[in-house]
């Protein structure tokens, strides 16, 4: 008898559309939960706690340090294209306003989305205080670019969020 009940049941075209919806629903949930497992977005740096850790305890020092600290100021022409190379300059002034003239400058370049496409690329001195190099990014969209000076036992840096055109 229940069985009867329960053939009768399934009949109904109202049981079989909820069914039908929460099967769907778990299915594309699990095929999701796949997909991140698989393809994951590497928007996390590995050693994330640390670094935030440290961000917030040294926040006073970088705060004492701001007299001494250096001006940097990162130049890209607009507009941006992918695969045409275009000069990338960083102007360098020390905490006395004179133009920076030795150094070492690194210019990392990262897409938000994905790891895969980051690169680096060095920049040299064309002038005092101006560091530059062509910079090709290899796909559109948005990207955090960071450039880095170390000189004389410091380093400063500046970063800027970019837009590159198809």
């Amino acid at each position: 008898m229940l069985s009867a009940q329960l053939k009768q049941d399934f009949r109904s075209p109202w049981l079989r559309g909820v069914l039908a919806i929460v099967g769907v629903t778990v299915l594309v949930n699990i095929g999701f939960i796949g997909y991140a497992f698989i393809f994951p977005p590497n928007l996390v740096v590995k050693d994330y706690y640390e670094r935030g850790k440290n961000y917030f305890h040294d926040q006073h020092i970088r705060q004492e340090e701001l007299p001494t600290a250096w001006r940097l100021q990162l130049m890209f022409p607009d507009p941006l294209s992918v695969n045409a190379p275009k000069l990338c300059r960083l102007y360098v002034m020390d905490h006395q306003g004179k133009p920076v003239r030795s150094g070492r400058v690194m210019l990392t370049a990262y897409r938000p989305n994905s790891s895969a496409d980051d690169f680096k690329v060095a920049l040299k001195l064309v002038d005092a205080g101006t560091f530059a190099a062509p910079v090709n990014f290899p796909l559109p969209g948005n990207w955090d670019v960071i450039a880095r000076i170390d000189a004389g036992g410091q380093h400063f840096d500046t970063a800027q969020r970019i837009f590159v055109q198809k």
